[in-house]
């Protein structure tokens, strides 16, 4: 997706947000940046897909356990261009949005069907999802950034088996990251 389409998602999200889906596709001409992939049944029944689009080129960079001081890295790394688009895996509900200095802007999602949580770190700018808001799969959520503690452009990606820093626990995404990208 070139810059000018980047924009036009960003405006089209940001309509979204104030007035509705409806009035996002009138204004822009097309489907909102709420827009979605065509989600792809998975064997667990669900649908689900990589959390950045498809079309773009990324490699895996550091990941799950890797020391990051005097803690542990939770997530997966995936390196992408800067504005590259970042989508919802699962439908799931927004339950945390906001910067932290190491995550920089971020996001969590919460698929209560599958009793994860999701967290993507450093995006390029607050993400234009408000909390307890119910994402589609596939649907817009923001853009790779480098914000926070980050080198390069990248997404930095968690899964955790229950909540977030409620009670869950982070598991190595890296399987079932490449498992979405076989498939995505």
């Amino acid at each position: 997706m070139n810059r000018a389409a980047y924009i036009v998602a960003g405006l089209a999200a940001a309509l979204t947000l104030m007035f509705g889906a409806g009035v996002a596709s009138a204004q822009t001409g097309g489907s909102a940046p709420g827009g979605t992939t065509t989600p792809t049944p998975t064997p667990s029944g669900y649908s689900q897909v990589f959390p950045i689009d498809s079309s773009v080129p990324h490699k895996y960079g550091g990941g799950f356990g890797a020391s990051r001081g005097k803690r542990s890295h939770r997530g997966q790394d995936v390196f992408a261009a800067c504005g590259s688009m970042l989508v919802a895996v699962a439908p799931a509900r927004v339950i945390y949005r906001g910067r932290q200095s190491a995550a920089g802007n971020y996001v969590v999602i919460r698929s209560k069907a599958l009793r994860q949580d999701f967290m993507y770190a450093h995006l390029q700018s607050p993400a234009p999802v408000r909390k307890g808001q119910i994402l589609s799969t596939g649907q817009f959520l923001g853009a790779v950034g480098d914000t926070g503690n980050a080198r390069g452009c990248h997404l930095h990606f968690e899964i955790w088996t229950g909540k977030w820093y409620r009670g869950g626990r982070a598991i190595d995404p890296l399987t079932t990251l490449r498992w979405w990208d076989s498939y995505s």
